[in-house]
């Protein structure tokens, strides 16, 4: 948060920052709260795309919940693409999303006292360009046996036994357009790059 609000200060001297730390509702609600002028709630990142369609549509219920009639919500949607540049990119040639989910491992040796031997794991994508869902795979190459000590639990795997790591959502604007009117938004307007790769879209309250 301090890095953020001295980057923003730095780009934009004029702007008054004022950092806060909580989860989303919490502090919507108080913001919503204390200061009734009209705000934009910016929601530019990849989080949404984690969730699938019925649970995107109780976070931004949830969303509407803590907004005042005036407020906006402006959020980004990674747009479905040519699948093979989808697969690319998480099969990136630098490994950055093989990383990514190895880490996990890691941290279960480092934090939970476990023994996962991260060469006997292997990352693996798949795409499914009818439901726009990227997911990804850690895979075990041999049959072998965890331990994590935190939990006093043994986990055994099979050779090509696979553990489902997170789901990406690529997007429509046909599935962009349900989640706002299931969740009781209209859409004001949406912002494309170039390639129509990623949108940006402006939601009000319906």
């Amino acid at each position: 948060m301090l890095t953020l609000e001295k980057e923003l200060k730095q780009e934009i001297p004029h702007l008054e920052v004022i950092g806060k730390i909580g989860d989303y509702f919490g502090m919507m609600e108080e913001l919503s709260r204390i200061d009734k002028t009209p705000k934009v709630l910016l929601f530019l990142g990849s989080n949404i795309g984690n969730f699938n369609e019925k649970q995107s549509i109780i976070f931004f219920k949830k969303l509407r919940e803590v907004m005042n009639p005036e407020d906006k919500l402006f959020i980004g949607f990674d747009m479905k693409k040519d699948p093979e540049t989808i697969i690319k990119a998480y099969n990136d040639p630098h490994g950055n999303t093989a990383s990514f989910n190895l880490n996990l491992l890691r941290r279960i040796n480092n934090e939970l006292d476990g023994n996962f031997e991260l060469l006997k794991f292997k990352h693996h994508e798949v795409y499914d360009p009818q439901t726009g869902t990227a997911k990804s795979y850690l895979i075990s190459l041999a049959k072998q046996s965890v331990y994590i000590s935190a939990l006093d639990k043994t986990i055994e795997f099979d050779p090509w036994e696979p553990i489902y790591m997170e789901m990406s959502q690529k997007y429509d604007i046909s599935l962009i357009q349900n989640l706002a009117q299931n969740s009781g938004f209209v859409i004001r307007h949406n912002f494309y790059d170039s390639r129509r790769y990623f949108m940006n879209s402006l939601w009000e309250l319906a």
